[in-house]
């Protein structure tokens, strides 16, 4: 192996399968023949920080780190999942009508993360306004749920990933209010200046893996159906949504 670089994953992720992207991190140093650093973080504001610092050119990040990955460290994306996107729920206690009191109190991770701006869409649709509403950042999403459940919080903007990780029991004390579907945002791979002439070759790797038995296996573990390619103009449109330009 040549050189050595590093790589990160957004804590969503990684909390959820570790191992598999410990497989993914082998499985691109083999066929890159390279030396990767890959060391799981569990505070999302925390990796996107480190990130953010210096020092990683390979990441999987979800759309709002990855817009400031490539605005202010000059990523470009190069792949993203099949199929897979971030939506928003606005969830309620079950049986619970739409609260008369203001401001009604909204659960909600972090206001930094698409699932946040994604949520706030949808307050109009249940004739909020966004003044009517004070967002509590509660750090995670399995926090949202429990203020939620809690009744620390009227509503919450839970992550739709979020939502179908959770038992039919812990469901049905929940509902639906309203949810997005705009298969606009996804987490997806960014590479640094440092790796960029190596892009397009990282790029064919990883959408190639669900055609070699053992990236499918990886694949598998991970429930990625593959991945495919994405551009800077698949992240231009999340722009206007976070306020910012990437």
């Amino acid at each position: 192996m040549t050189s050595r670089l590093h790589f990160s994953v957004c804590p969503h992720d990684t909390a959820k399968n570790v191992a598999g992207w410990f497989l993914i991190n082998t499985y691109l140093q083999r066929r890159l023949d390279l030396a990767i650093h890959f060391e799981p973080c569990d505070n999302v504001n925390d990796e996107r920080e480190q990130v953010l610092a210096g020092g990683y050119e390979l990441v999987y990040a979800n759309p709002y780190s990855a817009l400031r990955y490539c605005e202010q460290r000059q990523f470009v994306p190069i792949a993203r999942p099949t199929g897979l996107y971030d939506e928003t729920l606005l969830i309620a206690r079950a049986g619970e009508a739409l609260p008369t009191t203001r401001p009604v109190r909204i659960a909600s991770a972090s206001d930094r993360l698409i699932v946040h701006f994604l949520g706030l869409t949808l307050l109009e649709k249940v004739g909020l306004r966004v003044s009517d509403c004070e967002s509590k950042f509660v750090g995670n999403h399995l926090k949202v749920l429990q203020a939620v459940v809690s009744g620390q919080c009227e509503l919450g903007f839970l992550f739709n990933e979020t939502w179908q990780g959770l038992s039919a029991k812990t469901q049905s004390g929940l509902q639906i209010l309203e949810q997005t579907r705009n298969q606009q945002a996804f987490h997806c791979f960014c590479v640094g200046p440092a790796l960029a002439d190596r892009a397009e070759e990282v790029q064919a790797i990883l959408c190639s893996m669900k055609d070699d038995p053992q990236g499918r296996r990886i694949l598998e573990d991970l429930r990625f159906a593959g991945f495919e390619p994405v551009t800077m103009d698949g992240l231009h449109h999340l722009n206007t949504l976070v306020g910012m330009s990437a």
